[in-house]
């Protein structure tokens, strides 16, 4: 057995060693035969407006060779409209083939729903602990996606949430601890490519002790070189040795790290080649954050960030909304190139990388599905909503639970008023008899709120137990002003979003936290307060001054009665 095993091992490693040599004879052939122009394309992932091939996207797929494109919400309708598109993208250019990206990281980033899982979030398989549950997260995500025509997703976040007033990251993180992160991301990434889709290992080197949002200026993490390896950097480590095709950067500034204290991450030499590439390794392609952003833009504008990116180690410019700003980028590309300050050499480096992985993941030879397939299977992912809904019910987390108040019980309470945002929470609570639903909008206005509170006092009148469900600190004040006037009552709160929201109202009985408003996690959110599933997740955060990550709480014993 032990001769057999070697040989079987010794043919993998010489298979594995035989496909890598072709991959870099097609890599270098195929590089030989391109113009400056062209790779210089390359180097740029560009968005665009639209929901079908148009003049814009036929002259940067088409014409300019771009590396890659990536769809937002504003291109996308429905299964057959995201199919056609993503097919006619790549048609553009078959001896080139871009990759057609997207932000598909499940929770609160989802672009397209019609064809495609849609999983609960980060968040919620961090309470799930469950590295299973995250491989069959990505692969079920990469099969749809493929299918659909993509062949790269922006996921996973890999930022830790160690900062709980972190304003972008929050529930796109899969907690707050490096090894949870590192374990579940690695997972979810081999799941993913596995299948035929790129990951991209997101924000490098970590975006989740921030205060502001990069969007709209440039964030700054105090860490230092040996802070930054303990914590930030250990998820995206776990990536590399899982083989993560691309890392995404961040726009942020580490003055005790960088070159210079306002230099952002995406800029920096020293992060990009001396501790990605030299230090951790990684050899896969390197992506800027979106260039527009004013984080970057505000100094550097984005055409010459674009080139201090790709000189300090960066692959690819990413460059998403302004027609304006792609010309900028590309003209500025191309001069640099023109002018020596970018070198040939430098430019073949960044465009080899691009070509392995575009091999390494089919995009050359690999046929897609049919359109005429795809819609006469249109229920083909049904397993894979599965996979979703699995997600959701493990990762549901009881965080408090006084006086034994959840599940609730027919028995116990002869009437339960329930607020909660329109959806299958609030459908399936308002069937059952002994529960008044109180809808609120997922927005609401000062005045509505009032109405609304008013609304919840009147129903609360001989009621036994109160349920709030909260998206937002507006559903928060409503909470809180009800409960300044009926105190007295028993009370629940499920969070379908932030798990900090306990905070704010810290004198309530029972505390359940979704991480997510997607359908699949109001469903089981329902089921747990029912009784008619357990509330199995553990808190993946701390809940500062309250609960420890990997804290949940006990259920009644109503929940024994429904394992």
């Amino acid at each position: 057995m032990g001769v057999v095993t070697t040989l079987l091992c010794a043919a993998l490693v010489a298979s594995i060693g035989n496909e890598q040599q072709l991959i870099e004879e097609q890599v270098d052939t195929h590089l030989s035969r391109m113009t400056v122009s062209e790779k210089v394309g390359q180097l740029i992932m560009i968005g665009f407006g639209g929901t079908k091939s148009n003049e814009e996207i036929r002259l940067w797929v088409g014409q300019r060779k771009v590396g890659g494109a990536v769809l937002f919400s504003r291109n996308i309708v429905d299964l057959a409209q995201t199919a056609k598109l993503t097919r006619d993208i790549a048609k553009l250019s078959l001896d080139l083939p871009p990759f057609i990206a997207l932000d598909q990281e499940g929770g609160n980033v989802v672009r397209v729903k019609d064809g495609a899982t849609v999983l609960p979030g980060n968040m919620t398989l961090g309470a799930t602990r469950s590295p299973m549950l995250s491989m069959v997260s990505g692969q079920s995500m990469g099969i749809d996606l493929r299918r659909l025509g993509f062949n790269m997703n922006l996921a996973p976040v890999l930022d830790i949430n160690s900062n709980p007033r972190n304003p972008v990251i929050g529930v796109r993180s899969f907690g707050e601890e490096a090894q949870l992160v590192g374990q579940l991301g690695a997972w979810f990434i081999r799941g993913q490519q596995e299948v035929g889709v790129s990951s991209v290992a997101k924000h490098f080197p970590g975006h989740g002790d921030t205060q502001s949002d990069s969007h709209f200026s440039m964030p700054a993490i105090s860490a230092d070189e040996a802070r930054l390896f303990e914590l930030e950097l250990e998820p995206f480590v776990a990536s590399i040795s899982a083989g993560v095709d691309a890392v995404m950067t961040a726009h942020i500034a580490i003055p005790k790290v960088l070159e210079s204290p306002d230099l952002p991450a995406t800029l920096s030499k020293k992060l990009l080649t001396d501790i990605l590439r030299k230090r951790l390794g990684f050899e896969g392609v390197v992506i800027t954050d979106g260039l527009e952003m004013q984080g970057i833009v505000k100094k550097f504008g984005s055409g010459e960030a674009a080139v201090r990116a790709i000189l300090a180690g960066a692959d690819m410019a990413m460059i998403l909304w302004t027609k304006s700003k792609k010309e900028e980028v590309y003209q500025a590309l191309l001069s640099a190139v023109r002018s020596g300050r970018l070198s040939v050499s430098r430019l073949d480096e960044s465009v080899r990388r691009i070509l392995r992985v575009k091999y390494r993941r089919g995009l050359f030879d690999s046929p897609e599905t049919s359109l005429s397939t795809l819609m006469q299977d249109r229920n083909y992912n049904a397993l894979h909503r599965r996979v979703s809904r699995e997600v959701a019910r493990a990762g549901t987390t009881l965080v408090r639970n006084h006086g034994d108040m959840l599940p609730l019980r027919t028995h116990r309470y002869r009437k339960v008023v329930v607020m909660a945002p329109p959806g299958p929470l609030a459908t399936r609570l308002a069937a059952e008899a002994n529960i008044e639903v109180v809808k609120i909008p997922w927005r609401t206005s000062r005045s509505l709120r009032r109405k609304i509170t008013e609304k919840l006092l009147r129903a609360a009148q001989g009621a036994d137990a109160l349920v709030f469900a909260v998206v937002n600190r507006s559903h928060v004040s409503v909470v809180q002003n009800v409960l300044r006037r009926a105190p007295a009552l028993p009370s629940a709160m499920v969070s379908l979003a932030s798990p900090y929201f306990l905070e704010y109202v810290p004198q309530i009985d029972a505390y359940v936290c979704a991480y997510s408003y997607q359908p699949v996690a109001q469903e089981a959110v329902a089921d747990g307060l029912l009784g008619k599933l357990p509330m199995k997740g553990r808190l993946p955060v701390t809940l500062p001054g309250y609960y420890e990550a990997g804290h949940r709480a006990k259920e009644g014993v109503t929940a024994a009665l429904h394992p």
